[in-house]
């Protein structure tokens, strides 16, 4: 177990220094955002967005999801595996081009529909070349990669936004460079071209299977962009782009979260292929979904108690009534980032066929209750239609995942942890002037109950200083 540890540890490392410095570069520049952008035009720049991501797994069919998966296995042959991820993303950008007109359907994206065509394409390629890097284990690539990219959506975004002033172009052409170059980049230092097979030397089994692992994913990952960005359409076209743009804002300081997330979970996908179904194994994942979720809630109720005060530093005056928006979302975040880990047991299990099920029931819910809270409530009702879905994607996964791998975790300490978080929350959403106070000390509380892993926790911190002090 501490080669599995030591594996994962390097890898989460690795894919840190990528995708970390991306991350926490995008969160450092909301200040930023807020300042040369308005409501407005951040609303329709996020539209943009999360159109893109709807859209993304229907014409690609998540073959990416795939190719890092079969990547993994030591047998398979790579060149197959790649060449058809090739194609099915070269076809399906052809597919979304000749629907894409539809788009102009949206009034506010009409003049920014060449950008969002760019925007799809040069994101798609960029998937597809990071999740093949890791399929392969070319985790240094991925990083370098992941760092280049930040540095010239940054560069750009500063020339573009404060030098132009080229308000919503500027930010999504920023976008559409990195994207660009890193692909350009990925492609040459990865040596794809040796990967790249004629069409007609594709094994059609390998790829059938490969679909047929894909395929259940689609209506999971779409579960999952409607439990997570539907709202934004919603708020967007009942409340007004202007409105979204204040939502949209909201998700900035959950994303601190979901970037320490992405990071691990690139490295868990590698790690858990690992000895699957053994003994060993099931005590591995025991052990790291505790260690994990206990990590999620300390940065939620940490973040909860300070809301107010990251939010007067992250946003401008115009933006920052998003601070109520945002105790739901990180406490709907922790939900979010559980259920992708239960997911993985059935991914690496590659039974994708069940999956899907808790997702489409979350999303289904996410719609009718964001129907029901938006117009009553604006954007706090879109917070609390998210998170609700994602409690409930959790919960199912929780008691069917255990049909796989039954996990040895402390389910009733995980869910009084989870219920004090909530107090915590509906205690933040308030105004009142003892709401730090309270929210500090149910903060404490949870420290407490987890208070075994906070003190494994600062013994291999110490040891981590030991040897750096040696070195």
């Amino acid at each position: 177990m501490k080669a599995d540890y030591k594996k994962l540890g390097k890898n989460t490392l690795l894919f840190a220094l990528g995708s970390f410095t991306q991350k926490a570069m995008a969160f450092l520049l909301v200040p930023f955002y807020t300042y040369v952008l308005s409501t407005s035009d951040y609303g329709t720049s996020d539209l943009i967005i999360t159109i893109s991501s709807m859209i993304w797994p229907l014409f690609t069919l998540l073959i990416d999801d795939a190719v890092l998966r079969f990547s993994l296995d030591k047998n398979e042959k790579k060149e197959q595996i790649i060449s058809i991820g090739f194609y099915i993303n070269l076809f399906g950008f052809l597919v979304m081009l000749c629907l894409s007109p539809l788009v102009l359907l949206v009034n506010a994206l009409k003049e920014y529909y060449l950008l969002f065509v760019l925007y799809y394409f040069t994101y798609s390629v960029n998937s597809f070349f990071s999740y093949a890097l890791r399929g392969l284990e070319k985790t240094k690539l991925f990083s370098l990669t992941g760092i280049i990219s930040s540095f010239i959506a940054i560069s750009c975004n500063l020339l573009f936004l404060l030098v132009f002033k080229w308000g919503v172009r500027g930010y999504l052409l920023s976008f559409i460079l990195s994207f660009l170059i890193t692909g350009v980049i990925q492609f040459s230092l990865g040596k794809f071209g040796q990967y790249i097979i004629p069409l007609s030397a594709i094994d059609k089994g390998k790829r059938r299977e490969m679909i047929r692992y894909a395929l259940p994913l689609i209506p999971n990952s779409i579960s999952w962009w409607i439990s997570n960005s539907s709202d934004k359409l919603i708020v967007s076209y009942v409340c007004g782009v202007a409105a979204n743009g204040i939502y949209s804002v909201s998700y900035k300081i959950p994303s601190l979260i979901t970037t320490c997330s992405s990071i691990f979970s690139n490295a868990w996908q590698i790690s858990a292929v690992d000895g699957f179904g053994s003994e060993e194994n099931r005590r591995y994942f025991s052990d790291v979904y505790y260690k994990y979720s206990t990590v999620c809630m300390f940065l939620a109720t940490v973040l909860i108690a300070f809301n107010k005060v990251v939010c007067r530093v992250a946003f401008s005056k115009d933006f920052y009534q998003a601070w109520i928006n945002v105790p739901v979302l990180l406490y709907a975040v922790t939900f979010q980032i559980m259920s992708g880990f239960l997911g993985t047991i059935y991914t690496t299990s590659k039974k994708t066929k069940m999956v899907f099920v808790s997702t489409v029931i979350a999303a289904l819910s996410n719609i009718v209750l964001n129907i029901i809270f938006i117009p009553l409530f604006g954007g706090l009702g879109a917070a609390w239609a998210t998170c609700i879905s994602y409690v409930i994607v959790w919960m199912i996964r929780v008691v069917d995942s255990q049909k796989i791998m039954k996990l040895s975790v402390n389910w009733g300490k995980e869910i009084i942890c989870n219920a004090i978080l909530l107090i915590q929350v509906c205690v933040a959403c308030t105004d009142s002037s003892k709401e730090f106070w309270v929210s500090l000390i149910l903060m404490l509380v949870v420290l407490f109950i987890k208070r075994d892993f906070m003190r494994d926790f600062s013994i291999i911190l110490k040891q981590l200083v030991r040897k750096i002090r040696k070195k």
